[in-house]
């Protein structure tokens, strides 16, 4: 198994008036997008009480994390889904991963 170094954080909301629960279901279709990417290890996402979502995205390289988000920007599918997010409330960033711990 190819070892994660790169972990991509995406933070937003919903626009107003979409409704949470579709949005949800809509945003799970993001998954089979971004696992045929090269270097994708994993996805988690969660929603906070207020409604905020938090993608984690694991990534072998960087190069490989930023690929895949040009290929999002440029698919039919994936764009439509960006569309629904609030950009004003949007927080995406890279981090490089220095500390592991599992059980």
């Amino acid at each position: 198994m190819e070892q994660a170094n790169i972990m991509e954080m995406v933070l937003w909301k919903f626009k107003d008036g979409i409704n949470i629960e579709q949005g949800k279901k809509s945003v799970l279709k993001l998954n089979e997008f971004a696992s045929k990417q090269p270097g994708f290890i994993s996805r988690k996402t969660a929603i906070s009480e207020e409604g905020k979502f938090l993608d984690i995205i694991l990534w072998t390289d960087l190069e490989s994390a930023k690929l895949a988000s040009e290929k999002a920007m440029q698919n039919e599918m994936t764009t439509t889904i960006f569309s629904t997010m609030d950009e004003n409330e949007m927080i995406f960033q890279y981090f490089k991963i220095f500390n592991k711990t599992e059980k």
